[in-house]
């Protein structure tokens, strides 16, 4: 067996490792909102009516919510149980990654492009901290290559199922999962000159079965929100971020210049060389040799998301597969067409990433969060340097030589993040630790109530439904069992100035939210200081008669 054979073996297997690690690590954010959605769909048995807190919810359509409902009823409510569906729908990406690069190109571009999607930080991190991007990305690359595949063959199974694909991406988070498959065909065919193509009646059968696809999210919308829940859907909530409407204030029209340089880390020197040989192909090739759909998927998309307001990291995900399928085109490129020079400057710059990976490993495991078997550790990490350094000498001069070390290094990376330092960080986390002490104190009939703790997590952790508060004013304590409230200082406070009286418990709960973390909190000096205060109190109408 081929070296390379070898390697991409171990590497499935560390990369397989990685992602189930992750699948174990608590919700925070999105994810814990999107859990307790889950739930709901379970617990009411409404597939259809969305909501978050016994409230309608219109911020996403139902695909992933439908995905982990499933899992719920398979196999109960955890942390897994939640992720195993859409980790596995997102794992789809990488195939539809190798067979959009194998139509575009060549077999060699859609297996480097895959490799690449899968063992790079925004797969990685997506699929433990589960977004909806993770299966849009999945639905939107499938669309773009049966697009593609139709456009080549005029078979109507391709357009039938490019517009199921649409009509999916758009189930998953609304217009978004279909701009950006027209943006690539649109494009396409204006630059090959194929403009009449454009006025083809047939398109609107393809919306039409889009259409149909997303009825299940039009029929919820409208239930609960009329017909503004329906323009919310096209317009409200896309247009609105845009403009800053809606959401968002951010100005920085480089946002995603600089995030995709970690994003799509290890490969980030192999994206600028890429890019840099794309753009210069712009102005010196002709249009016969080449395909135009990653130039209107990636660029029609990354200019709009760049100059609109509302921005996060995971809005460039959808089109990370195409630009991926760039970096793999140069790469064989260069490598087929035997630049040699080129090709040991890659090499020399591609060997950096993996050095700092694994001196950012380190650094993790023994200072930010000491781990306790440090002989163990060191053993470990022996290894992988031993055969990551194999990987590099021992592969024949080719592309592999360029990005199977980098992938070992990066999944190596990844899973000790999710099996050990990952799980450290959410410890921090308040509302879990709160929903735990519920979960293992509360007597039948107590109540779970959050108030002023703008997160999900207590939601779907505590084990009986936990109740919102969105005012002081709306908090009743029962005459006949405990209240238990998950809250931050100022309403702790609140309580104690209300029910001091009431009050058999406080535990206090240092808390650290895990959307964003800060160089105070990853610094053990300084730790303590990024946390705030955050309070599980009981309310005991005993205690009074005591």
């Amino acid at each position: 067996m081929k070296i390379q054979n070898i390697g991409i073996i171990l590497i499935g297997i560390i990369v397989l490792l990685a992602y189930c690690f992750g699948l174990f690590v608590d919700l925070t954010g999105d994810a814990g909102k999107y859990a307790a959605i889950s739930r709901h769909i379970v617990e009411s048995g409404d597939w259809i009516n969305l909501k978050i807190h016994n409230e309608p919810y219109d911020q996403k359509p139902p695909l992933i919510f439908w995905l982990s409902a499933v899992s719920f009823k398979l196999f109960g409510m955890h942390n897994w149980s939640f992720k195993i569906l859409p980790v596995l729908y997102g794992f789809t990406g990488g195939w539809f990654t190798f067979q959009l690069g194998k139509s575009l190109y060549n077999r060699n571009v859609g297996v480097l492009a895959a490799i690449m999607l899968v063992t790079s930080w925004v797969y990685f991190m997506f699929s433990m901290d589960v977004h909806t991007d993770l299966i849009l990305t999945a639905n939107v690359t499938f669309a773009i290559w049966q697009l593609v595949e139709y456009e080549k063959t005029r078979r109507r199974l391709n357009f039938i199922l490019a517009f199921v694909g649409v009509g999916l991406a758009m189930l998953t988070k609304g217009p978004v999962g279909a701009a950006i498959p027209a943006f690539a065909l649109v494009v396409h065919l204006l630059v090959t000159g194929k403009i009449r193509e454009l006025f083809s009646p047939k398109w609107l059968i393809g919306i039409s079965i889009s259409g149909i696809v997303c009825i299940p999210a039009f029929v919820g919308l409208y239930n609960q929100f009329g017909l503004k829940g329906i323009q919310f859907f096209f317009f409200t909530n896309n247009i609105g971020r845009i403009t800053g409407s809606y959401v968002g204030s951010n100005t920085d029209y480089f946002f995603y210049v600089h995030t995709l340089f970690y994003l799509l880390l290890p490969w980030t020197f192999l994206l600028l060389f890429a890019f840099y040989h794309e753009i210069k192909d712009y102005f010196t090739a002709s249009t016969q040799h080449r395909e135009y759909y990653t130039v209107g998927g990636i660029w029609l998309f990354f200019l709009i998301i760049s100059i609109a307001k509302g921005k996060a990291p995971h809005y460039v995900f959808p089109v990370v597969p195409m630009i991926l399928i760039v970096v793999a085109r140069w790469v064989s490129v260069s490598f087929a067409e035997n630049k040699i020079k080129t090709i040991k400057r890659l090499l020399n710059l591609q060997i950096i990433i993996p050095i700092l990976l694994l001196f950012l490993l380190v650094v993790i495991l023994f200072y930010v969060f000491p781990v306790q078997n440090s002989i163990f550790i060191v053993g470990l990490l022996v290894l992988v340097i031993l055969l990551g350094i194999s990987l590099y000498f021992y592969i024949p001069f080719s592309v592999y030589r360029l990005i199977l070390p980098s992938a070992f290094i990066m999944s190596v990376f990844i899973a000790f993040l999710n099996a050990y330092a990952i799980p450290e960080a959410f410890s921090y986390q308040g509302s879990t630790r709160a929903s735990r002490i519920y979960n293992n104190e509360a007597l039948e009939g107590e109540k779970m109530y959050n108030y002023l703790y703008h997160q999900f997590e207590v939601y779907f952790y505590s084990k009986d439904n936990a109740v919102y508060l969105s005012s002081w004013d709306e908090f009743s304590p029962d005459k006949n069992a405990a209240s238990w409230i998950y809250t931050t200082e100022l309403g702790k406070d609140t309580i104690l100035s209300n029910y001091d009286g009431l009050v058999s418990r406080i535990d206090t709960l240092p808390h650290r939210g895990m959307t964003s973390i800060s160089p105070h909190f990853l610094n053990p000096k300084t730790r303590e200081e990024s946390l705030t205060e955050t309070y599980l109190i009981k309310l005991d109408p005993g205690k009074k008669e005591d």
